[in-house]
């Protein structure tokens, strides 16, 4: 296998990995849901899985095959998520609600999962794959690779100068939504102490009215390009090291879905 045979691999995995997140997701959800943590219909990780498990399954048995690709896959969806989390403070997905997960960043079955999936990419699906390849004069696999990696390059500059700079800022905004909330129940913890000990829950209407404050204060606005990326993420995390409120979850979520659209 050729480098420039190892890139289009990387992206025809990448691309198909898209395609099962985005229908599983949007079953699951019944709603469409375009994966992936950049614009473009592919995920990475899947890309980087799949051209992995390809490469060993010539070398490998079976048994051996599914045991490498089971821990090799828990091994980057942990490293990957850990990263987006530590980088962007938000998750693209979340395996909390999964049984023998770890940080929400892998578990159990989606292991298994992808260690199945492993051994059929490397032994069914890449030696099909590869008949075809062979066919493909080098010079158009070079070109193709080299158009892959320039759009994808383009797309993960314009994904992450999306994400740094505002999604610091909405952290701030959150923080300052938190700190509003917080003094809301202080102040109706103080008002009936005398009937009930612990406030768990302020009126709906008084917290929909701070967030909407913050998001009128705040000069944010979201192009379609933001609006696309921030709607790929599972989800959104507030100020790191800071317990979170009774509601139990950051409300940069909410706040997102209050910003106004900016006019072309």
């Amino acid at each position: 296998m050729t480098i420039d045979e190892a890139v289009v691999y990387f992206f025809i995995y990448a691309f198909v990995g898209w395609v099962y997140e985005t229908i599983l997701v949007s079953v699951r959800e019944k709603r469409w849901a375009n994966r992936g943590f950049l614009m473009g219909p592919i995920c990475p990780i899947y890309g980087a899985g799949g051209l992995f498990f390809a490469l060993i399954g010539s070398r490998l048995s079976i048994p051996w095959t599914f045991l490498v690709c089971m821990v090799s896959s828990a091994a980057l969806e942990y490293a990957t998520g850990f990263a987006l989390e530590k980088l962007f403070h938000a998750s693209w997905w979340d395996y909390s609600d999964m049984p023998l997960n770890l940080h929400g960043y892998i578990c159990l079955p989606a292991s298994l999962l992808f260690g199945t999936m492993g051994v059929v990419v490397a032994h069914l699906i890449h030696p099909v794959l590869a008949v075809p390849m062979g066919y493909i004069p080098a010079w158009v696999i070079s070109i193709a690779a080299l158009l892959l990696v320039g759009i994808t390059s383009a797309d993960i500059t314009v994904t992450v100068s999306t994400l740094s700079d505002y999604l610091d800022k909405l952290v701030e905004i959150d923080r300052a939504i938190n700190q509003a909330i917080d003094e809301k129940y202080k102040e109706i913890g103080s008002a009936v102490s005398g009937t009930i000990r612990n406030v768990r829950a302020i009126p709906a209407n008084v917290r929909e009215k701070i967030i909407d404050q913050a998001a009128l204060r705040s000069d944010l606005t979201l192009t379609g390009v933001q609006a696309l990326v921030l709607g790929k993420i599972k989800s959104l995390r507030g100020e790191p090291g800071v317990d979170p409120l009774p509601e139990g979850h950051s409300l940069i979520s909410e706040l997102i879905r209050r910003l106004p659209r900016r006019k072309k």
